[in-house]
């Protein structure tokens, strides 16, 4: 029988999704609590993989189990059993053979966080303490410019068999000291997300413009130097299928 569930998880007591040998990690915490109530391996498929520090509000994971049982049973057994900084928000049984929790997703959506206030010691797990001012503005303006369908290359770290992804939209909004940037898109490789809030970051500083992204996106080159933004400030907010 085939499972979907929503898990909400605070990525900063995890060394991210993937199972790691020695590591607590989100896949790694899901297959141990399944495969003890299966008596047999439970492989957990993930819609998307978050790294170290980074949050989850919506992540899908699918899994299969020998024996039916009740969405609600499951959904509480898997609550009792994972730790406290783990939580099912919903499990219901997949009737489609074909479906896959990550090559079925429609569309994914991100927040980042900074906070260009005072330093929020107590929340720095869950914001980027950036603490200085940004032009908000010109953030919009530049957020354009990744808008439609490219080629990421130069937002991407690591070899992939292709970087071309469509990036429905981006918002950024200010609320009072916090700066929210929500990006939805079809499909985001390693630290895509997480660079081109970087970018955003420069284009607040107003060290980079508009037209150097679209730049960068045409000649699939990394044309400046940035780091990814730190994953404290990253949530997978929402998945759709």
């Amino acid at each position: 029988m085939k499972y979907l569930i929503s898990v909400a998880y605070d990525g900063s007591k995890y060394y991210g999704l993937q199972k790691l040998s020695g590591k607590k990690t989100v896949q790694g915490e899901l297959e141990e609590v399944l495969s003890k109530l299966n008596r047999s391996p439970v492989s957990v498929k993930a819609a998307g993989r978050t790294d170290r520090g980074v949050h989850a509000l919506d992540q899908k994971c699918h899994f299969e189990l020998k024996n039916k049982i009740a969405p609600y049973r499951l959904r509480y057994y898997i609550d009792r059993m994972t730790s406290r900084n783990l939580f099912v928000k919903d499990c219901t049984i997949i009737e489609d053979d074909n479906f896959h929790a990550r090559f079925s997703v429609k569309t994914k959506t991100y927040e980042y966080i900074i906070n260009t206030g005072e330093y929020k010691a107590i929340q720095n797990d869950y914001l980027y303490n950036y603490c200085k001012k940004l032009n908000v503005r010109k953030m919009k303006k530049c957020s354009k410019a990744f808008i439609g369908g490219h080629n990421f290359k130069a937002f991407v770290i690591g070899p992939h068999k292709t970087y071309d992804s469509i990036i429905d939209d981006i918002t950024i909004k200010k609320q009072k000291e916090l700066i929210i940037i929500k990006i939805k898109g079809q499909s985001f490789y390693t630290y895509m997300v997480r660079n081109i809030v970087n970018v955003l970051i420069l284009a607040g500083e107003e060290k980079i413009n508009k037209a150097k992204i679209i730049e960068m996106l045409e000649q699939k080159k990394k044309n400046i130097e940035y780091a990814p933004a730190p994953p404290n400030g990253l949530y997978l907010k929402k998945i759709e299928y």
